[in-house]
């Protein structure tokens, strides 16, 4: 019962990442990937500055990092674009 339990848990941890990074198109303003975020219960999220933009790198810890999206950003924090990996 308890590995059905977390296997259910991993996977709709990587549903999360898997059906939200193609939401994040180019143009997608921070306010709303933030927001799409938020909505997320399994995920965690790093933001990284770079010169020039910063990009945000999207996991979880119920699935151990095997799936992220890194959604890059420009200078005016819209997405330039997301990968999922």
């Amino acid at each position: 019962m308890v590995l059905a339990g977390a296997g259910f848990v991993w996977n709709e941890a990587r549903k999360e990442i898997v059906f939200l990074c193609p939401n994040f198109v180019p143009g997608t303003t921070s306010h709303s990937l933030m927001a799409q975020l938020d909505t997320g219960s399994f995920l965690r999220y790093q933001i990284r500055t770079l010169p020039g933009a910063s990009e945000v790198v999207i996991d979880s810890a119920y699935n151990l990092g095997l799936y992220s999206c890194v959604v890059e950003l420009d200078h005016e924090q819209n997405v330039i674009r997301a990968t999922l990996e």
